[in-house]
């Protein structure tokens, strides 16, 4: 019975080293590509400052991301966002994924869905103003309609 303890114990032990959601850390693309004209500079910055950490392939992962457990909650939120929306391979969605985003960003961020609460809450950096907000809603606006206007 001891030896079947230890044995358990043994193949146990590791098991928090071994992430159940394979490679999320790994960086595939060097930063937001999403296309923002010269004029919207600032909204890359929003995008960048309350979207990348999950959306993107420019996470910065904090200290305590690096503790086993919490590791795994925090980089299955990733994997989940970026699954959803990659800001950092924005030029591989088409017309149509790119206006279906623009318009989910839209209005997530509008209803304050994004950036969720408990992000915020240790991300304060992230929380956007009001006019950070209604900003960002008119810009998807008016990218939506210019993709509308490509494809026509």
């Amino acid at each position: 019975m001891k030896q079947v303890c230890c044995l358990i114990a043994g193949c146990a032990l590791p098991l928090p080293f071994f992430h159940p959601f394979g490679p999320v850390r790994q960086q595939h693309a060097t930063g937001l590509t999403v296309g923002v004209q010269e004029s919207s500079q600032q909204v890359r910055a929003w995008l960048g400052r309350a979207c990348q950490n999950c959306h993107s392939q420019q996470t910065k992962w904090p200290i305590y991301s690096y503790l086993p457990v919490v590791s795994w909650a925090l980089e299955r939120d990733v994997a989940e966002g970026r699954r959803h929306m990659d800001l950092s391979r924005w030029d591989r969605y088409s017309t149509e994924q790119k206006r279906d985003l623009l318009a989910r960003i839209g209005t997530e961020v509008r209803n304050r869905q994004m950036p969720p609460r408990r992000y915020v809450l240790l991300h304060p950096e992230a929380r956007l103003s009001e006019s950070e907000i209604q900003a960002i809603y008119d810009w998807t606006k008016v990218q939506r309609r210019a993709l509308r206007n490509q494809r026509e």
